[in-house]
């Protein structure tokens, strides 16, 4: 249906006669986008529209949220439905739509989940089952700012966490479910599906499961840091030409990860270390806003404080690369950690007008 913003319209349900305003708000939007969502009547090309208007702009993320908040507030229940429709009506967003019965449960389960989180892009097919998601579904970018977390809800029921100044191109469909890792890192609850290979791509290693938690970390200089907090993940190295293209596994070395296990490679693809332990407070500790680091090379900390620093740090002295650092600090709190390190290291902080400089003292 199309409406012509200079002419009146009568709706049946709002028993008035209203004019379209030229101006659409994000509140407006988000209120039409929820009636649209709960009726459980979009199909891929509008679920694909929605998730461009939500990953648009912190406007349209937070009257989401908002609207969502109000719903839950006043229960997911048919007067919110009169409520939507009603503001609806009154802005003139879409065309009314029947209260929806058959889609209810799963659709308040879905948008309850959006609610909680601080910041949620969807991922199209959320309100289909797997089976059912549309194969020709593009492949969709997501990028974290510098200074925060990001964090996603893909359509498998999968939460991904992008670290600060992230990215990864998701790629969804009823057969396979894939991510490549652009820049970043970002850690990867994957919702359990027997049918559908869970694979994680970055640079030359692809990392499979099918349901479990884990890590994957890209560096400056292309090194590759995986670890797996639950579950059982496999990592296998793939040829150059079939990293991005392919991602299906070949006759490379393949090694298995279980929780708390983790491995490196250089910037080649080519393994560094053997299965290793590590500490899962601390490696992922990130994810609840915090750095902390135990005899770790500077240059490691330094890569990681670039994803959430104000001011990009550099090493301009080579010679204190691999000086080994050991702190614990908050996001918000970088540029005392740093001071603190040039009182208790042998280093020299310079700040410019648009970095902050390392040297050795």
């Amino acid at each position: 249906m199309k409406y012509n913003i200079n002419e009146p319209m009568v709706d049946k349900a709002c028993k008035q006669q209203v004019d379209i305003p030229v101006q659409d708000t994000p509140q407006a939007q988000a209120r039409r986008w929820l009636t649209d969502l709960y009726a459980g009547n979009c199909d891929p090309k509008r679920r694909e529209e929605f998730v461009l208007w939500i990953n648009n702009n912190e406007p349209n993320r937070h009257a989401f949220r908002h609207s969502l908040e109000v719903w839950q507030t006043i229960g997911m229940t048919d007067s919110v439905v009169d409520w939507l429709e009603q503001c609806a009506c009154q802005d003139l967003l879409v065309p009314l739509i029947p209260k929806p019965k058959r889609n209810l449960k799963k659709s308040v389960m879905w948008l309850s989940s959006i609610a909680a989180s601080i910041v949620l892009i969807v991922v199209s097919g959320v309100f289909h089952n797997p089976d059912k998601l549309d194969t020709t579904t593009p492949k969709i970018a997501f990028n974290s700012p510098v200074g925060q977390n990001l964090t996603i809800v893909l359509s498998d029921g999968s939460n991904v966490t992008l670290a600060g100044n992230s990215s990864i191109l998701v790629d969804i469909s009823q057969h396979a479910r894939r991510i490549t890792l652009q820049k970043g890192g970002a850690y990867f609850d994957v919702s359990h599906d027997p049918s559908r290979v869970f694979s994680v791509t970055a640079e030359q290693l692809q990392v499979s499961v099918r349901g479990t938690a884990f890590e994957v970390k890209r560096s400056t200089d292309k090194a590759i840091k995986i670890s797996v907090q639950r579950g059982l993940v496999e990592v296998a190295e793939l040829p150059a030409q079939v990293a991005v293209d392919d991602q299906s596994a070949t006759d490379e070395q393949v090694l298995q990860l279980r929780a708390n296990e983790q491995v490196r490679t250089d910037n080649n693809g080519t393994f560094t270390t053997k299965v290793i332990k590590f500490n899962s407070e601390t490696e992922f500790a990130w994810l609840k806003g915090r750095l902390i680091y135990d005899d770790i090379p500077l240059k490691t900390v330094v890569i990681d404080i670039n994803r959430y620093a104000k001011k990009p740090v550099v090493i301009l002295d080579e010679s204190i690369n691999n000086l080994a650092i050991t702190a614990s600090f908050t996001f918000d709190q970088i540029d005392q950690m740093l001071a603190g390190l040039a009182s208790a290291y042998p280093i020299i902080l310079t700040e410019e007008n648009d970095r902050k400089v390392l040297t050795k003292q």
